[in-house]
C-alpha cells in the first residue's frame, strides 16, 4: 500500500509541475488583481450602504425628537389643565419614544463602529492592492523584456520572412508575362 501511495504522490506533484509550466505568472497575478479591486469595490458599496443607513437613522432621530418636543409641549399644556387622562396618554407616548429613541443611538452606535473599522480595513488593503499593483506592473515589464531578450537571440539567428503583398505579387506576374514570347508558353 505504501508504494502506491508514493507512486500516486510523484503522479500528483509530476501534474502540479507541468501545470505549473502551463501557467502564466504574469497573467495569474493580472486576475489576482482583478480580483482584489472587485473585493475592494464590494466592501466600498458595503461602506456606503452603512453610511446611508446611518443618515437614515440620524434623520429619524431628528424627526422623534422634533415629535417629543411637541410631546412635551402638550404634556405641559394638559397638566397645567388637570387632564390627567391625557397625560398618561402623553405620558406613555413619550416613554415609547424614548426607548425607540435609545434604540436608535445604540443602532447608530453600532453601525459607526462598524464603518470605521471597514474603512480601517479597506484603506489598509486599498495601500496593499495599489502596492501589488505597482509590483506586479514591475514583473510584467521585467517577464516581457526576458521574452524580449530570449527572441532577440532567435530572431537574429533566423531571417525574418515576409510575405509579399499582393501588389507585388501582381507586378511580378506582369514582369513574367512581358518576358515570355508572344506566341504563348515555350
Amino acid at each position: 500500500m505504501g508504494m502506491m501511495t508514493r507512486i500516486m504522490r510523484l503522479w500528483k506533484a509530476d501534474l502540479h509541475g507541468v501545470m505549473d509550466q502551463l501557467e502564466d505568472k504574469a497573467l495569474l497575478l493580472k486576475q489576482c488583481l482583478r480580483e482584489m479591486e472587485a473585493s475592494l469595490q464590494q466592501k466600498q458599496q458595503r461602506l456606503n450602504r452603512i453610511r446611508r443607513s446611518c443618515e437614515q437613522i440620524r434623520t429619524e432621530h431628528t424627526a422623534r425628537e422634533i415629535e417629543q418636543q411637541k410631546l412635551e409641549d402638550d404634556l405641559s399644556l394638559a397638566v397645567n389643565k388637570n387632564k390627567d387622562d391625557i397625560a398618561r396618554l402623553l405620558i406613555r407616548k413619550r416613554l415609547v419614544l424614548q426607548k425607540e429613541g435609545e434604540r436608535l443611538n445604540l443602532r447608530l452606535r453600532q453601525l459607526e463602529e462598524e464603518y470605521s473599522r471597514l474603512a480601517e480595513q479597506v484603506q489598509q488593503q486599498q495601500n496593499q492592492y495599489e502596492q501589488l499593483k505597482i509590483k506586479c506592473a514591475a514583473y510584467c515589464q521585467q517577464a516581457e523584456q526576458q521574452i524580449g531578450e530570449e527572441n532577440s537571440g532567435i530572431w537574429a539567428e533566423t531571417p525574418t520572412t515576409s510575405y509579399p503583398s499582393e501588389e507585388e505579387i501582381e507586378l511580378e506576374l506582369l514582369r513574367l508575362k512581358d518576358a515570355m514570347p508572344q506566341g504563348g508558353a515555350q
